[in-house]
């Protein structure tokens, strides 16, 4: 019963815009680009898996000119919003109850995403009342709880800015300071993709089959075909569920205040590839970046990012 479920609070922003590059292999890759504009990414999904590469990000509306004139054939999505929640607890049977709502409600959403400690959707403006009316409803929130949304502020962010140096969008320093890294082995990543209208049958198998299961990252995307790539990290394979399965590890960095600086992923993903590290799939949002890689590769890539990334 999904109403058993505790989420502990949604956060929602506005005034985003959403921008995918398929085929992202050829250079540039959006990352890059956002990072050489000083164009900060408060989410991203990436994927190298079967024969739909894509990497996709959400920006600031301010950001739409100097992306897409640049780069007619990216799509992008304007209008864009994020809507973040905090589960007690990353469980198969939490994700399935999840994935089989949004099917059955036919709510849909651009793509999932998740960090330590939440989960966020982006979604377009018309869509962000039904994902909260679903959430709100859905899942257990504590009592006094009503969703969030914040507001924009020029003048505390400048404060914020000039007061903690450490928040500026901008690096001088040559290592980014991290709170830690975390290694994950002996983990599966799942590559599913089918139909919107099979989303509700695909949650329900899911969430029947996943009880006392638990899941250590997961990205979706819906195509403009509405076709949903999900991508699970689980400890077991699940072989029942159908899907590309594939041996990974699982390796996690945190922050302050990732989601107010630029270029992080894009320094990530360049270390790894200089040292010949293939990545499976990725994501970020928050305070988090994740990476799946390969099985056996997660030691090699913890050592190449000391390069860039500070870990006490």
């Amino acid at each position: 019963m999904t109403g058993s479920f505790k989420i502990n609070g949604i956060r929602l922003n506005r005034k985003f815009i959403q921008v995918t590059q398929e085929d992202f292999l050829s250079p540039p890759p959006l990352y890059e680009v956002a990072e050489s504009g000083k164009m900060n990414m408060v989410c991203m999904v990436l994927s190298t898996l079967g024969d739909r590469p894509f990497v996709s990000g959400t920006l600031a509306s301010s950001c739409f000119g100097q992306l897409v004139n640049r780069n007619p054939q990216w799509q992008c999505l304007s209008h864009v919003c994020t809507l973040s929640v905090y589960p007690h607890h990353y469980s198969l049977e939490f994700l399935g109850a999840l994935l089989h709502m949004l099917g059955t409600q036919k709510q849909g959403f651009h793509y999932l995403v998740s960090s330590h400690s939440m989960l966020t959707f982006v979604a377009c403006e018309a869509q962000v009342a039904g994902l909260i009316h679903m959430l709100s409803t859905g899942f257990d929130l504590p009592e006094t709880h009503a969703p969030f949304e914040q507001e924009e502020n020029d003048e505390l962010t400048l404060f914020i800015k000039k007061k903690y140096p450490e928040t500026r969008a901008t690096y001088v320093e040559e290592r980014i300071k991290t709170y830690g890294m975390t290694l994950v082995k002996d983990v599966y990543l799942r590559g599913y993709e089918f139909s919107f209208e099979d989303l509700s049958m695909f949650g329900k198998k899911i969430e029947d089959q996943g009880k006392g299961e638990r899941f250590s990252h997961i990205t979706a995307y819906m195509t403009p075909d509405q076709q949903i790539l999900l991508y699970p990290v689980t400890g077991k394979p699940h072989d029942s569920f159908g899907g590309i399965l594939c041996p990974a590890e699982l390796l996690s960095f945190y922050g302050p205040h990732f989601g107010d600086r630029y270029g992080i992923m894009s320094r990530a993903l360049k270390c790894l590839f200089r040292h010949d590290i293939h990545v499976l799939q990725a994501g970020c949002t928050g305070a988090s970046i994740c990476m799946v890689l390969p099985k056996g590769r997660g030691e090699a890539a913890e050592q190449a990012l000391k390069e860039v990334f500070e870990n006490p």
